[in-house]
């Protein structure tokens, strides 16, 4: 899951802006459905844009960030399937914005959903799988046992 997560995510990036930034002029937005665009934004702050160019910052928060991720896992004694599989999805979300901070000096994110006017902030593919991996983490622990899927290891 990490490494795929890791791989997709900038794969996803380098395409949208080597294609955005060529041939859809200044606006560089692409209508995909009447709720999704294309649209190229350059992120140097944290989530949502906040505390904008605080590069370093964020670099250094995002070190310790995966260092704590890593440290939990190999520490944990009872980790299931949904568990590695969500920790695998953030892990690749914060190693992925972390190698755009280094390479960039800002986060590319191109992933533009909307109704109508309302717009919610452009995010990228490793934002999302931060997002999905912190879900799975919350339902699988609020989860009743017995409606937990068992993992092979049980």
């Amino acid at each position: 899951m990490f490494l795929l997560g890791v791989i997709l995510d900038q794969a996803t990036k380098w395409a949208a802006f080597k294609y955005l930034t060529d041939s859809h002029g200044p606006e560089n937005v692409v209508r995909i459905t009447f709720f999704l665009n294309l649209a190229l934004s350059r992120n140097e702050g944290g989530v949502f844009g906040l505390l904008q160019g605080s590069g370093i910052f964020f670099i250094v928060l995002s070190v310790l960030a995966v260092s704590v991720i890593l440290w939990v896992y190999v520490r944990s004694e009872a980790v299931d399937l949904l568990t590695t599989i969500a920790m695998g999805g953030i892990l690749a979300g914060a190693v992925g914005n972390l190698i755009d901070r280094i390479s960039c000096s800002y986060v590319r994110d191109f992933i533009d959903l909307h109704i109508g006017t309302r717009h919610w902030p452009t995010f990228n593919l490793a934002d999302a799988l931060i997002c999905l991996g912190v879900g799975i983490m919350v339902l699988n622990i609020l989860a009743p046992r017995t409606l937990r899927p068992r993992s092979p290891l049980d």
